[in-house]
């Protein structure tokens, strides 16, 4: 994925567009040297060497040089550097996607992002939940706690089932498109692990629609989601399903989105004091029009 970083000379700007109207018509070879000729021009801009890095990398070159020069010039990794260069073999599997990147790219995709998820992507996580969440308390209100509640999409799921209504979310793009919808009691921007730490309200619920696919390892988000729920509180999450029924942990998949399997799935949930109440497999949305395998898993605090 390329997020548009601003590039200020017009001539690089121009070079790089043409370096990736190439790469998507398939002619990786040349967008490469029309990214290269940009790089010539201005050779500070992030978002020029990491295009490189996807142009020599759907060219079957070597990307890694590009992706290090970008994830230098910034270190808190908009573009998501350091993620390719996992992918790729050339670094570790990072146990989440950089804050930086997940912020630029939701705080970009804000305005849209409900058209494009809901109608494009067949996104339907919230929906799921609610269904989820019903079959394990059916009826009475519940004080909920969204997170990475987004655009709000969670909130509308579960309107009429809140006594109290609180969010988090790392994208102050998307808090403001939630604030729009008067739902919520409370709207925090921030990362949810750190701003859970001194968080003082106790939940019946907490909701984690489409956010566990960019964490890796549970272990922190369920330790902390554990801390503010009250005794018995329930936290309903979805999650994307690590390929092959066999799978003991979790992946990194070429979409920056990390799969689960639901072995993992359980041990991380009983270390965190979670009691597994149900485990559903269920795709929550669709890639190139197909449905991505995936859970909807409800656990109880113990």
């Amino acid at each position: 994925m390329t997020l548009p970083l601003p590039i200020p000379d017009p001539r690089a700007r121009r070079r790089l567009e043409i370096g990736l109207a190439l790469l998507a018509d398939g002619q990786p070879a040349e967008a490469a040297d029309a990214i290269r000729a940009a790089i010539e021009i201005d050779p500070g801009e992030v978002e020029i060497h990491y295009a490189l890095g996807q142009a020599l990398e759907a060219a079957g070159g070597d990307a890694a040089a590009a992706y290090r020069a970008a994830l230098e010039l910034d270190p808190d990794d908009r573009m998501g550097a350091a993620v390719r260069l996992a992918l790729i073999g050339a670094a570790p599997v990072p146990p989440q996607l950089p804050e930086a990147h997940v912020r630029t790219l939701f705080d970009q995709y804000a305005p849209r992002f409900d058209t494009a998820l809901v109608q494009a992507l067949r996104y339907r996580g919230p929906e799921l939940l609610r269904q989820a969440v019903d079959r394990a308390v059916p009826q009475g209100s519940l004080d909920i706690l969204d997170l990475g509640c987004g655009t709000g999409l969670a909130g509308i799921a579960f309107a009429d089932r809140h006594r109290r209504l609180d969010g988090i979310d790392l994208s102050p793009g998307m808090i403001l498109q939630a604030m729009a919808r008067r739902l919520y009691d409370r709207l925090e921007p921030g990362e949810i692990v750190a701003s859970l730490a001194e968080w003082p309200e106790r939940y019946d619920l907490a909701l984690a629609a489409d956010v566990a696919v960019y964490i890796g390892d549970l272990a922190p988000l369920f330790a902390a989601t554990r801390r503010v729920l009250r005794p018995g509180g329930l936290f309903a999450l979805t999650l994307e399903a690590q390929d092959g029924a066999d799978g003991t942990g979790w992946r990194l998949g070429d979409h920056h989105r990390y799969q689960h399997s639901a072995a993992y799935l359980r041990d991380a949930a009983a270390t965190a004091g979670f009691v597994v109440v149900d485990l559903e497999s269920a795709w929550t949305r669709t890639e190139n029009k197909m449905p991505l395998p995936g859970w909807v898993a409800v656990l109880r605090a113990a």
